[in-house]
């Protein structure tokens, strides 16, 4: 981000952005304000053992966004996508191949393309 590059995120992915908190205050999250897709707490919370995962979780990560300012836009998994300045996320796997057209789309404006 702080190189002004595309951000594109799927499903559990928006975790990395946690990254960008490490040695942060919580008002210089850089991703504060943000809207995004992720998947949903509630599922891993309801069903810890869907397959994907080993066990139940020992944090969520939509809370752990949530806290430091970014609004959830899913509470499900329906392939909903959203673009939020140069940040692309998807709510799951059902959102792949729009994730992937939001991509394109936002990457071919960049160099002039669209």
């Amino acid at each position: 981000m702080r190189k002004d590059k595309h951000v594109i995120s799927l499903c559990h992915g928006p975790a990395a952005l946690l990254s960008a908190a490490l040695g942060e205050s919580k008002d210089d999250f850089m991703y504060k304000g943000y809207k995004i897709c992720v998947f949903p707490d509630s599922i891993d919370k309801e069903n810890p053992d869907i397959g994907y995962m080993p066990g139940p979780m020992r944090w969520f990560v939509a809370e752990k966004l949530k806290q430091l300012g970014v609004e959830i836009l899913n509470s499900d998994i329906t392939g909903k996508t959203h673009q939020d300045r140069k940040l692309i996320t998807g709510d799951s796997p059902f959102a792949s191949n729009n994730v992937g057209k939001a991509s394109a789309q936002a990457l071919l404006k960049e160099v002039g393309l669209n």
